[in-house]
């Protein structure tokens, strides 16, 4: 299962919110279970992109714009 709102794969309960399995989305976008803001999760990801992949903000900013408009949360 990945989470719904950005993807990331979830596989354990250790990596889905709350460390319950029946959250749709990761530890990272729903801490305590519940889906963080749009803007909140939008800029951490923008963090990981620009760390990961190596690329500035402005990059990082249309490629999880993209990102996030596929992602069933954000629909």
């Amino acid at each position: 299962m990945n989470c719904e709102s950005c993807g990331m794969p979830m596989e354990n309960a250790e990596m889905h919110g709350a460390g319950d399995e029946g959250c749709k989305y990761c530890k990272f976008c729903a801490p305590d279970g519940n889906l963080k803001p749009r803007e909140e999760v939008r800029e951490g990801w923008i963090g990981f992109a620009m760390a990961t992949d190596k690329i500035n903000r402005e990059e990082a900013e249309k490629k999880i714009d993209a990102e996030m408009a596929k992602m069933p949360a954000w629909k």
